[in-house]
């Protein structure tokens, strides 16, 4: 698994952010970005698949590529780049839309080079539309590790597709609202039992900045649980891509360990910690800024500091 590319499908975007620190007018943003950006901090190798409009402009694709996001497989349409402007309340861990362009990603369909097909690595779908999200995981090696991102409107507007997504990837990721939203019910625990029991082997339930849990159902049919603190954040600035973020470099931690067949209870724990890590240091800036500037070095540290908080000893981030 070491061998083949961490492939990342996901949007890239132009976004309006605005939050109780301030605001940020046309800033570089999509899923497919911020998890790239963070999976680039833990693996050196993946391919980000995606399409930009031709306003997407040429010196964020500089940027992005100087800090390692591999642009080879987006494609580049006529027409605008999806955007989306979001605002977040003085509890940044609620946030209501305001305006979404589709643009090219209306009409765009994922199409896999096929090195990328054979590929039996980790593959990502981050939040895309349920029915993009299966049309790409579709083209995959059926060996490969899938991890899914979800979307509470999607959730509702979808409810086939995504029944379908999660009964296909081998993990699958939501917040507190989207899990609540999917299992019906008010109880968290039984959230996260709902999604394994709709697919996946494996599933995180994300509580913002209260952490995230992670589910195993495991082969006598039991369930293991483990909670993981988040990283407190002296100023939270904006959220925005907190969660892709948090996708993207649990992807690339275990697309760069000498996994043999699906990961360990250890190894997704481990995986879990880093992300939380990343995900924490995305908030500290607007958009995609404090990822830009973040280093390996920095990430190492941080995880560090996490694992005392979540009783972990030893060591977790990959040399």
């Amino acid at each position: 698994m070491t061998s083949a590319p961490l492939i990342i499908y996901g949007t890239i975007a132009i976004d309006t952010l605005i939050t109780p620190a301030g605001s940020a007018d046309r800033t570089a943003g999509g899923s497919g970005i911020y998890a790239a950006l963070a999976a680039r901090l833990v693996c050196p190798r993946h391919e980000l698949i995606g399409v930009t409009g031709d306003d997407y402009p040429r010196d964020w694709q500089e940027k992005f590529e100087r800090c390692g996001v591999n642009f080879r497989h987006v494609v580049h349409a006529p027409g605008p780049t999806f955007a989306w402007t979001g605002r977040y309340e003085q509890d940044m861990n609620l946030r209501t839309s305001l305006r979404t362009v589709e643009g090219v990603q209306a009409r765009w369909k994922p199409t896999l080079p096929d090195a990328l097909r054979r590929s039996s690595g980790i593959v990502v779908a981050a939040n895309v539309t349920p029915p993009l999200q299966v049309a790409m995981l579709r083209q995959c090696n059926p060996a490969a590790f899938k991890l899914a991102d979800f979307m509470k409107s999607w959730i509702i507007r979808e409810p086939a597709y995504t029944r379908e997504l999660l009964r296909i990837v081998d993990m699958a990721l939501m917040n507190d609202e989207e899990a609540l939203e999917f299992a019906r019910t008010t109880d968290l625990t039984e959230a996260g039992i709902a999604l394994l029991q709709a697919g996946p082997a494996w599933a995180v339930v994300k509580h913002g900045s209260a952490g995230s849990t992670l589910y195993h159902r495991r082969s006598d049919g039991e369930t293991d649980m483990f909670r993981c603190p988040a990283l407190p954040v002296a100023h939270a600035v904006d959220p925005t891509g907190a969660g892709d973020s948090y996708l993207g470099a649990l992807a690339g931690y275990l697309s760069c360990r000498e996994l043999k067949g699906n990961p360990t209870w250890e190894e997704m724990q481990n995986a879990t910690v880093c992300a939380s890590a990343v995900a924490a240091c995305t908030c500290e800036a607007f958009g995609t800024d404090s990822l830009t500037k973040l280093t390996r070095e920095e990430v190492k540290q941080r995880v560090s500091e996490l694992e005392k908080q979540a009783g972990i000893n030893r060591r977790i981030f990959p040399n």
